[in-house]
C-alpha cells in the first residue's frame, strides 16, 4: 500500500514538473515570437516538419518593427463584442466556426464596427481600455459580408435565409448614436444555397451614383454555372443605382471577391481562387473574368486527372487576365490605396491583406494598372479581414478577426 502511494506521488511529481517545464517553454517562446514570428517551435513538437527547415525557408525575411524601408509599430485594440460573437453558429453561415469576424468604418473620428451577426458598435478611443459602445438597431442579418459609409449613411451587405436558401441584401441607415433604423436598398428576387453578397464600393457609372456589389455562388470544388450565366446574380459584380434602386451586371465570371477598390474610373478586386491562384483583377464594364472555366488554381481535393481542371490562360479563352495571381494562395482579403503622405518610401502603393497568409502586402502597380511591378510582404501573424486608412492620424487599421481586435500600424 505504501509503495502504491509512493508511485502515485512520483507520477504526480513528474506531471507537475513537466507541466511547469512546458509553461516555461511557452513563456520563452512568446518572447522569441515577438521578434521572430516564424519561430513558434512548439507547433513542431508533434509534427515531422523540421524547425530548421522553417528557419531557413526564406532568405532576407524581416519582421516587425522592421520592413524593407521603414519601421512600423504594431498595436492591438480589443473590442468588447456581444457574447454571441465568441460562439458563432456551427453551420455554413460562417466559413470558420471557431471565431467570428467583423467589418469597420471610420466616421467622425470614431470607429464604427459591425460584427458578422449584424450587431453594431462605436469605438470612441483607440487607446482607452474600455471604449466600445453598443448601438441599437433593427438590422436583421444572418451573416454580414461588408459595410460602407456614403455621406452620413451606413450601408450593410448581408445574407438572409429562406428555407435553407440564401438571399442577397443591402440595407442602409442614417448613422445615429442612439438607434439605427434600416431601409432596404436591394434584395435579390432569387435565392441560392451557396450564393452570398460580398464587398461594396461607392461608384459613379454613366453619371448615376451607385454601389458596386460583388456576389459569389457555388462552393469549393462545385462552382456551378452561375458565374458564366449573365441572367444570374451570383458570381458577379453588380451596379446598384442609389436613386432608382435599379441593378445591372457590371462584370462576371468571378469566384469569391474579398476586396474591392473604386476611385474615379479605376476598379480593382482581390479574389479567392480555388487551391492556389488568388487573383488581383482590374475590373472593366461587362468583361468576363473566366471563373469557373479558367483559373491558375486547382481543386482543393487534388481529385483531378493528369491534365488541369481549369484552363491556364484566360486570354486564349476570351477572358480577362488577372493583373497578378498569388501561387501559393494567401487567402487574399481587402485592398485599399495607401495615401502618399503616409511615408515617402510608400508612394503610389496599395495594401492587400490576407487571411491564411496572416500578412499584408504593399503592392506597386504600373502606371496603367496593367500589371503588378512588385510587392513587399509584412508578416503580422493575424488573420486580417478588413482594412482602412485613418488619414487624420496616419494609421493603417486592420480587422484582426481571430481575437476580435483592431490592429493599428503606424510609423515608428
Amino acid at each position: 500500500m505504501k509503495k502504491n502511494k509512493l508511485f502515485y506521488i512520483f507520477i504526480i511529481f513528474i506531471f507537475i514538473s513537466s507541466t511547469y517545464g512546458l509553461f516555461s517553454v511557452l513563456k520563452i517562446e512568446e518572447k522569441i515570437v515577438k521578434k521572430y514570428p516564424n519561430l513558434r517551435f512548439t507547433k513542431y513538437l508533434f509534427k515531422k516538419e523540421s524547425l530548421l527547415n522553417n528557419i531557413n525557408n526564406d532568405y532576407n525575411v524581416k519582421f516587425l518593427p522592421n520592413t524593407e524601408f521603414v519601421k512600423l509599430n504594431f498595436q492591438k485594440k480589443k473590442i468588447s463584442f456581444k457574447d454571441k460573437y465568441y460562439s458563432p453558429p456551427k453551420d455554413k453561415s460562417v466559413a470558420y466556426t471557431s471565431y467570428g469576424t467583423f467589418f469597420f468604418e471610420i466616421f467622425e473620428d470614431k470607429i464604427l464596427v459591425v460584427d458578422f451577426l449584424g450587431n453594431i458598435y462605436f469605438v470612441n478611443n483607440l487607446t482607452a481600455s474600455n471604449s466600445t459602445k453598443n448601438l441599437k438597431s433593427d438590422l436583421s442579418a444572418k451573416r454580414v459580408y461588408d459595410t460602407l459609409i456614403i455621406d452620413d449613411k451606413l450601408y450593410v451587405s448581408y445574407a438572409t435565409y429562406l428555407n435553407g436558401c440564401k438571399k442577397i441584401n443591402i440595407s442602409f441607415s442614417k448613422i445615429e448614436l442612439n438607434n439605427l433604423r434600416f431601409k432596404k436598398l436591394f434584395e435579390s428576387s432569387k435565392c441560392e444555397e451557396n450564393g452570398v453578397p460580398g464587398r461594396m464600393q461607392y461608384f459613379i457609372h454613366n453619371d448615376k451614383k451607385g454601389i458596386l456589389l460583388s456576389t459569389a455562388g457555388g462552393s469549393y470544388d462545385n462552382p456551378g454555372i452561375d458565374p458564366q450565366n449573365k441572367s444570374s446574380l451570383f458570381g458577379k459584380i453588380l451596379f446598384i443605382e442609389l436613386k432608382s434602386k435599379k441593378n445591372y451586371l457590371y462584370s462576371y465570371g468571378h469566384r469569391v471577391i474579398q476586396g474591392l477598390f473604386a476611385e474615379n474610373d479605376l476598379i480593382l478586386s482581390t479574389e479567392h481562387g480555388p487551391r492556389g491562384g488568388d487573383e488581383v483583377n482590374k475590373i472593366l464594364f461587362e468583361k468576363n473574368y473566366g471563373w469557373p472555366i479558367a483559373s491558375y488554381g486547382e481543386k482543393y481535393s487534388f481529385n483531378y486527372e493528369k491534365k488541369p481542371t481549369y484552363k491556364k490562360n484566360h486570354q486564349e479563352e476570351g477572358f480577362e487576365e488577372p493583373l497578378f495571381s498569388f501561387i501559393t494562395a494567401i487567402g487574399i482579403s481587402e485592398i485599399i490605396k495607401l495615401p502618399n503622405n503616409f511615408s515617402p518610401h510608400f508612394q503610389n502603393k496599395f495594401i492587400i491583406s490576407s487571411l491564411f497568409g496572416r500578412s499584408i502586402f504593399i503592392v506597386n502597380f504600373d502606371k496603367n494598372f496593367s500589371r503588378v511591378i512588385n510587392y513587399e510582404k509584412i508578416f503580422l501573424n493575424e488573420r486580417i479581414r478588413d482594412l482602412k486608412y485613418d488619414a487624420k492620424n496616419k494609421l493603417i487599421l486592420l480587422a484582426l478577426e481571430e481575437n476580435g481586435e483592431l490592429g493599428i500600424l503606424s510609423l515608428k
